[in-house]
């Protein structure tokens, strides 16, 4: 049993070590100062988003980025409900809005890969900016994002937050994710980026073709953001940075029940061992973090047997969430969300089964789906 401790004790340190790696990251800043206006196109997978696409289209059209230098391509990826009639009534009023539907392309793609492919293939744009259309965008979010884009950007990774939120699961859903994005801000502004979200992500065009798009990862359930932001880092030619500017944030709606947020962070691990072969340092923070919440369930099973357990129990879950509370913090302030940190001590003990759960359901890739598609 000295062995289980023993090994939460140096998971700990090593998990510490990479949470103050992104605190410091916390501090640093990417500013969006670019002055010119390169012609984006807006990337817009759908699949049976009829109670939503009209929402994005609306945060769409009244930009303060101007009409001309912009283009809103929905790809409709075989719906079954009218989204696609939705969307040709918004093309009568718009002329920069496009539609292009899956079940006339061709393509080895699979999952969400396939319908954000041919829209980016369709795309006049040299900027691709990508969200999901259950997600509401400023007015100042493609200005916002557009200025990022100085010539050795290739991508810049997006904030994205969970609202509203009306249940206490909405609300640690909201805090997770919240922690996920911290974590990532803190990776890319130390030029080790990790994380992005395809709820808000932007990339040249050309970077997306330099690394053969998802042609690397075609077969993962996922894979259109985190796995292609890998490829994208392995080249020399191009920079990624986090967009900072407020003005530039997008918010995503929460899951209605805990089996879809079960569910939903299930496809996200999916790609996890496609990850181990891109990144092995990303790879390891992954395992550590497992460990730093599979080890105390472990401990607190072997405590019918083995009391002693406790006190090296408690002391380490003490230090954990010190740790975890001080990047929470500096999270919550820089992303302007101090509303969360009343949730922290629920999100705390939640996480340990969930993300132990997370960590074998890593396995089930394959028997996922992203909007009931199978291929």
């Amino acid at each position: 049993m000295g062995f289980l401790t023993l090994f939460f004790s140096i998971s700990l340190i090593l998990y510490a070590l990479i949470l103050a790696f992104f605190y410091l990251g916390l501090f640093k800043k990417s500013v969006g100062d670019s002055k010119a206006q390169p012609f984006v196109t807006v990337v817009i997978p759908a699949k049976n988003e009829m109670n939503n696409i009209e929402k994005i289209l609306s945060d769409l059209t009244n930009q303060t980025y101007p009409t001309d230098l912009y283009e809103i391509n929905v790809v409709d990826d075989e719906s079954t409900d009218v989204t696609s009639n939705i969307v040709h009534a918004w093309i009568e009023k718009h002329s920069n809005i496009f539609l292009y539907n899956t079940s006339e392309y061709a393509s080895d793609l699979k999952y969400k890969k396939k319908p954000l492919d041919l829209g980016i293939k369709k795309a006049k744009g040299e900027i691709i900016l990508l969200t999901d259309a259950d997600c509401r965008v400023p007015k100042t979010w493609i200005e916002s994002m557009a200025s990022y884009f100085e010539p050795t950007i290739g991508l810049v990774v997006g904030y994205s937050e969970v609202s509203p939120t009306t249940t206490r699961l909405q609300e640690i859903e909201a805090l997770d994710f919240q922690m996920l994005l911290t974590a990532a801000r803190g990776a890319v502004t130390q030029n080790i980026p990790f994380a992005c979200t395809g709820q808000n992500l932007a990339y040249r065009k050309k970077a997306f073709e330099d690394v053969g798009g998802f042609s690397s990862f075609a077969h993962a359930l996922g894979g259109d953001d985190n796995l292609l932001m890998q490829q994208i880092k392995k080249s020399p030619q191009w920079n990624i940075v986090f967009a900072y500017d407020h003005a530039g944030f997008v918010s995503s709606p929460p899951q209605s029940n805990f089996r879809g947020f079960i569910s939903q962070r299930a496809r996200w691990v999916s790609d996890t061992f496609f990850i181990k072969n891109d990144d092995s340092l990303f790879f390891g923070i992954i395992v550590i973090t497992f460990f730093v919440n599979f080890l105390p369930l472990a401990i607190t099973l072997n405590l019918l047997w083995s009391p002693f357990l406790l006190v090296p129990l408690i002391k380490g879950l003490a230090f954990k969430f010190l740790c975890e509370g001080i990047v929470m913090l500096r999270g919550t302030q820089v992303f302007d969300k101090k509303e969360l940190r009343r949730i922290f001590p629920l999100w705390f003990f939640f996480q340990i089964p969930y993300v132990t759960l997370m960590g074998f359901m890593s396995f089930r890739g394959k028997r996922l789906s992203w909007g009931g598609r199978q291929t």
